[in-house]
Order: C-alpha cells, then structure tokens, then sequence
C-alpha cells in the first residue's frame, strides 16, 4: 500500500510536498487535473512515486484514489477543502491540508462529528502559516505562566513576482475584511488596515506589514481563550495592492455571474485565466521569514518568546522560498501522522494536537534557519534578551 496520497500534487505548493515525502522515504500517490505536470513531476520526483489524474468534483474517484493510503495531503486549492474531507472522512483516512482562510476553517471544523465517528483526524491548516505558526504559538503559550498576545508576521526580500501562489487565495486576502482579537474578542477591520513597520531578522530588516483575512483567527482564539489579543499581518507590495483595489473597484473580482455578448461570465473566473497567461515577470529571490511572537507574563515579569523561521529560494530544487516553507511542513506532519507521533480523532488545528518540539526538531533538519528569542522585563529600564539557534 502506498503510505502518502497528494491531492494538488502538480501545484507550487504539492510538487515540494511531494519530493519532501520520496526523499524522506514515504512512498506517494500523487493525484492532479493537470497530467503533463503530474509527468513532469513523476521524473522531478525520482523514486516512490505512481501519479494518477484527478478530478476534485468526482468524489467516487476522490475516494477510490484516497483510500489507497494511509494519509492524504490535500495541496490543491482551499475551495476543495470541504470536498476532500468529505471524501477521506467516507474512506477512514487521516487527513490534512494547507489551510481554509478563516471561512472555510470555520466550516471545517464543524465537520468534526464526522471525523470522530469515522475516528480519524483531519489536521487542518498544516502548512507555514496556517500551520508552523500555530505550531510555534502553542510552544510560546505553554513557555510562558500567562500569555496574553500572539502577534504573526511574514515577511520576504522577494520582488518582481506580482502573485507568488495562488492567485484566487491573494485575491480574498486583498478584499476581503481582516480578522483580530481585540481585548479578548474576535473583530472584523478592513483588508491590507493596520499598516506596521515590522523588524524582522537582521536578513530582512524592517517591512511594511498589513492586516490580511488568514486561518490561525479560525482557531487561535478558541485554543487560547485567555489570549486577549492575536494579530496577522503580512508583507505585500504596494503596487500589487493598487493593481487589486482597482480590479475591485471595477467590479472584476466578482464571483457572480454576469451577461457578455449573450453569455453569462464570472469576471473574476475570467481575470485569473487572464494573468494566468500574462504574468512573465522575472523575480528576484530573496528571503522569506515567518515571525511568531507571544508576550505575557513569567512569574511576575513581563515575558515574550519570539520565534523566526527563515527560509530562502532552494536551488537544488528549483523552487521558491515560500513554497518550499510551506510544502515541507506539511510533509513533516504527513511523516509523523505514518508514525503515530501526532494522535486525536475529529477535525482539529495543529495548535491542538502537534507536539511542537517534536514538530520543530524535525523542521530544523531542513534547509530553514530556525531561532527562539526569550525575554523577561521586569521594568522598562532593564530588559534581558538572549537569541539562541534551537535543535
């Protein structure tokens, strides 16, 4: 039996899964719409790998590839959250995947009965962030006596590259209202608001971050109830932002339908075919990172554990920074469900059920720089700061 079915396999974010998995050993069923990527990743692959077309709406076949094996890793896009699920779930095959955007969490996890009647686990949202920054939170919480903030920044050097994944999830990020905890509750405030500079690592520096719609609102809030505040924001570059904003202005990223020439179009359908086709801008790779920090108190101090995970372009395998961050987490996880080191039925985030050394012990083995920053102030003209390299 094969171990790992990949579904999304032939995309950015699947083929690192993907190659991660064979690497590691785990033998793979790679599952795409697109057969001549799933070829090409077949020969990029190199060993334990059988690819298998797949058409995401057809859930008979859904079913039949997922039960071939012992997990699946859902890669492909966050609207076929719910129908993998539902699939794996039928089939009693633990599963996880990237990530739902806060909305479709929401509808994920109320599909928790029917994981634990089946009992298994659906691990959702287990990529970098979704996924590592849950990771970390748990790690920060469970270091601190009381902690009462979570703030989660990403940030890159990375230029020239307008949309650097998913162009349908970019979209939601840039018009879609944000989410944050605010003294304890959960409040709406507008897409790309609440402008920071963020200082991240030396490698990056200081960069303008915004307040984006993402999933660790979907379950942070619930998993640490005592958190009064939780923060995301990302870097995003401001001519992406413009070129977004009058898109939407115009009404082009509408998902309802509209008439054209006797034909009912969905413009937002419609632009994304476009820019897939004209997008031919070169990037200049630079560095990505994913900052976690959690502030509370230790004892009676002031106290914040701070983690960074730096990831840059990986040449030997041709694939950016971002995808790589976010694939091999997912591949890590996918090992350790084959191993039983992550245990739970029902749908549930990782904060909840990943032991985070385990987790970070291994994602350390990867080509990531990974530190820990701990500090304790007890007033704001003393103040202790030690950065150590962990695992």
């Amino acid at each position: 039996m094969k171990e790992v079915v990949v579904i999304g396999a032939a995309g950015n974010i699947g083929q690192v899964i993907v190659k991660d998995l064979v690497e590691s050993g785990a033998e793979v069923i790679a599952a795409d719409l697109n057969e001549k990527k799933l070829q090409e990743l077949e020969k990029w692959a190199g060993k334990n790998i059988a690819i298998t077309p797949l058409d995401i709406k057809d859930q008979a076949k859904v079913k039949e590839v997922i039960k071939q094996g012992k997990v699946c890793v859902n890669a492909s896009n966050y609207m076929f959250n719910i129908d993998v699920m539902r699939a794996a779930a039928a089939v009693g095959v633990n599963m996880l995947d990237l990530g739902g955007l806060y909305t479709m969490t929401k509808d994920q996890l109320a599909l928790d009965a029917s994981f634990k009647e089946a009992g298994i686990l659906a691990l959702i949202g287990m990529g970098s962030d979704p996924g590592v920054s849950n990771i970390c939170s748990r790690y920060g919480v469970d270091m601190l006596d009381s902690a009462e903030e979570i703030h989660i920044r990403y940030g890159s050097t990375t230029t020239g590259l307008t949309f650097s994944f998913a162009i349908d999830t970019i979209i939601d990020e840039a018009i879609k209202n944000a989410l944050v905890v605010r003294d304890g509750e959960l409040c709406e405030i507008p897409a790309l608001s609440g402008e920071e500079f963020t200082q991240f690592h030396d490698k990056l520096g200081v960069q303008k971050t915004y307040s984006i719609l993402h999933s660790e609102l979907g379950s942070l809030p619930q998993s640490f109830p005592q958190v009064k505040e939780i923060t995301y924001k990302d870097t995003w570059d401001e001519t992406t932002i413009e070129k977004l904003k009058s898109l939407n202005s115009l009404g082009l990223l509408r998902n309802q339908p509209v008439e054209s020439s006797g034909e009912k179009i969905i413009p937002r359908r419609q632009i994304i075919s476009l820019l897939q086709q004209t997008l031919q801008e070169e990037p200049e790779w630079g560095i990505d990172e994913l900052l976690v920090e959690i502030k509370g108190k230790k004892g009676e101090k002031q106290s914040s554990v701070k983690f960074e995970i730096l990831t840059g372009q990986q040449d030997d395998w041709g694939v950016t920074a971002l995808a790589y961050a976010t694939g091999v987490p997912a591949s890590i996880a996918a090992q350790m469900l084959l191993k039983g080191e992550i245990e739970g039925e029902g749908v549930l985030p990782p904060e909840q059920c990943v032991n985070p050394k385990k987790f970070l012990s291994y994602l350390s083995q990867k080509n990531v720089e990974l530190y820990m920053t701990c500090s304790e102030t007890e007033n704001i003209k003393k103040h202790h700061l030690q950065e150590e390299k962990i695992f």
